[in-house]
């Protein structure tokens, strides 16, 4: 099994090192022009200038032509980074609930218990069958083209919503804090989003969400020094803390238990796993668990912070909130970029005879599917037609219909391409009939839980089906990664 070699953890290390420098460095300028008199909306906007130059410029640097780079980061990014990755993707996802559609996705310890699920069991379980995505789990399993191009465009549109939702809280956040008009806002997501995933696909996301992260906690951790200052934030950290008094009202559970499933199998949370070395995959969860604690601690108080006192109102301040307010929604983009690019998986049981000649077709295809994404989510913020909270509460909904119960499936190695179809065509019906007529106005709520439903009774379809099919033998080996053994690319 292929292990990162000392010069690329150094190389790794070199980069991460000269990143946050960079990053402190930019920060110090700009603090110095806000003391020397420079124009206040100057130094704002330079804010979050830094960080969306500082993230293309990043993105650039890890292009890629290596498939095994490309499609899984040649399995080489250490356990802290890919903590940092995961930390950056759901607190962009926690922003795009936040404010009043914060009742939508309540209670909390049913996030938490999701993301513990998604970060210690289905991404490692992912990264243990050498996958690059989930749809290779799928493709290896259930080889039928038909099925697989089903669950292409259910992976699709699940990875679209996200990025469409990330997006639009991007753009809102870069706007509101750095004084920008929208149009540039979203030219500068855009941006962002297309050097930090098209170059470099999944080794291009890890970087730039981990830059992403440590530059918000960072920013987070100034913020709460502010608060700590000035005696406060310990009171809003309670309130995120409280759990609702309706915790024993039976749809309330019901609620609860669809958000825990949702997010335990939500797509683009495995993705830091799947970097991840063998056996490293549940340290770099744990890590991401810890760190997510940590910056729910530092925003809680930066909140307070920033919120006033004469140093919360200068333009430095301004800056840093600029700088930093619309990193997670990116990485939340990022992150549903790369998983609608992967729609279409790999058979892994095949791998090893076709990697050599379909790598740089694979990923021109993974690219054009990004650019595709990245271009239709600019459009559809840009003319008002995303709602964050609704999009996510979509994309959750049909990644808990369609998508896991076929990974249950899948992992379970049951079933084949008969009973996938059982299972999808269920599952949609189940869906469809659980949201209703009223499908365009049903609340977040109604989505998650008729995604619990639907997933349910498509699961149970797809394991009675798999009791009438015909056991196949195991095909391939699976002693090696095809990711990280085999180089698939001509050198770079």
């Amino acid at each position: 099994m292929y292990a990162a070699p000392h010069r690329d953890r150094e190389r790794i290390d070199g980069l991460a090192t000269f990143v946050a420098a960079a990053f402190v460095t930019a920060l110090g300028l700009v603090a110095a022009l806000a003391r020397v008199g420079a124009p206040d909306r100057v130094v704002a906007a330079l804010g979050p200038l830094v960080t969306v130059m500082g993230l293309v410029t990043l993105g650039l640097v890890n292009h890629t032509a290596r498939l095994g780079d490309f499609l899984a980061a040649r399995r080489a990014i250490p356990p802290f980074y890919a903590g940092m990755a995961l930390t950056a993707t759901a607190a962009g996802l926690a922003f795009a609930f936040g404010g009043e559609a914060a009742d939508a996705f309540a209670p909390w310890p049913a996030a938490a218990a999701g993301l513990v699920g998604a970060t210690l069991i289905v991404g490692p379980l992912l990264r243990r069958a050498n996958a690059s995505a989930a749809a290779d789990v799928l493709a290896t399993r259930f080889r039928a083209a038909p099925v697989r191009l089903l669950f292409a465009l259910a992976i699709f549109a699940v990875g679209g919503l996200t990025a469409a939702a990330g997006f639009a809280v991007a753009v809102d956040a870069l706007a509101a804090a750095a004084g920008l008009s929208r149009r540039f806002a979203e030219i500068a997501i855009a941006t962002t989003l297309v050097a930090g995933v098209v170059p470099g696909g999944l080794k291009g996301l890890l970087w730039s969400d981990a830059a992403s992260a440590g530059a918000a906690l960072a920013v987070a951790a100034i913020g709460a020094a502010l608060a700590w200052s000035a005696g406060g934030g310990g009171g809003v950290a309670a309130e995120w803390l409280a759990i609702p008094a309706e915790s024993n009202d039976a749809d309330f559970l019901l609620r609860s238990t669809a958000v825990a499933l949702a997010l335990a199998g939500f797509l683009p949370f495995a993705l830091p796993s799947l970097g991840a070395q063998q056996g490293e995959a549940q340290r770099a969860g744990g890590i991401g668990l810890i760190l997510a604690l940590i910056a729910a601690a530092l925003g809680a108080a930066a909140s307070v912070g920033f919120a006033g006192g004469e140093a919360a109102r200068s333009p430095t301040a301004t800056a840093l909130v600029g700088a930093a307010a619309w990193l997670p929604a990116a990485a939340l983009a990022r992150a549903g970029v790369v998983t609608a690019g992967r729609g279409f998986g790999v058979d892994l049981s095949a791998a090893y005879a076709r990697f050599a000649v379909l790598a740089s077709r694979r990923i021109a295809l993974s690219r054009l599917a990004m650019l595709a994404v990245i271009g239709a989510s600019a459009v559809a913020v840009d003319r008002g037609l995303v709602d964050p909270p609704r999009a996510l509460a979509w994309a959750l909904g049909v990644n808990l219909a369609l998508i896991t119960p076929a990974m249950a499936l899948a992992l379970a190695k049951r079933g084949r391409s008969g009973s996938a179809a059982v299972l999808l065509a269920s599952a949609a019906v189940a869906f469809a009939a659980a949201i209703g007529p009223a499908w365009r106005s049903a609340p977040p709520q109604q989505i998650l839980v008729a995604g619990l439903v639907a997933g349910a009774i498509g699961l149970i379809a797809g394991a009675l089906g798999a009791l009438f099919e015909r056991r196949e033998k195991p095909t391939g080996s699976r002693r090696f990664d095809p990711f990280a053994d085999l180089p698939f690319a001509a050198p770079e």
